[in-house]
């Protein structure tokens, strides 16, 4: 159909090329300006909720215990499951026996709560 030479397969593979690594480089750089924006956004409400004050452990919906730093989707949801099944913690302690609470999580999280 075409009759190219060697020498303009050559530069139309170049081209190509090219153009793929473009592609591939402007992706990349929008996949890392999202992460960073997110990273920002996540910081900021850590930082909004700093100011704020401390998080009712006990009354706390799963989304307001999602905002404290440390907790995610499944911490919080024990959280709630455990306070429905024994009651209200009454202190910082009653929180290590949430499976995925230990000693490190409670001193990270122990600025931000409340009972």
């Amino acid at each position: 159909m075409f009759c190219l030479t060697y020498q303009e397969r050559k530069v139309l593979l170049l081209i190509a090329v090219l153009i793929l690594v473009g592609a591939a480089l402007r992706f990349f750089n929008l996949a890392g300006d999202l992460r960073s924006l997110e990273n920002s956004q996540t910081s900021s409400n850590y930082q909004k909720l700093s100011q704020q004050s401390p998080v009712d452990i006990n009354r706390a919906s799963q989304s307001e215990l999602q905002a404290i730093p440390g907790i995610g989707k499944v911490i919080a949801g024990r959280i709630i499951a455990y306070r429905s099944q024994y009651g209200f913690f009454k202190t910082s302690e009653d929180l290590k026996k949430v499976k995925g609470i230990g000693s490190k999580k409670l001193k990270v999280i122990s600025g931000y709560i409340s009972f």
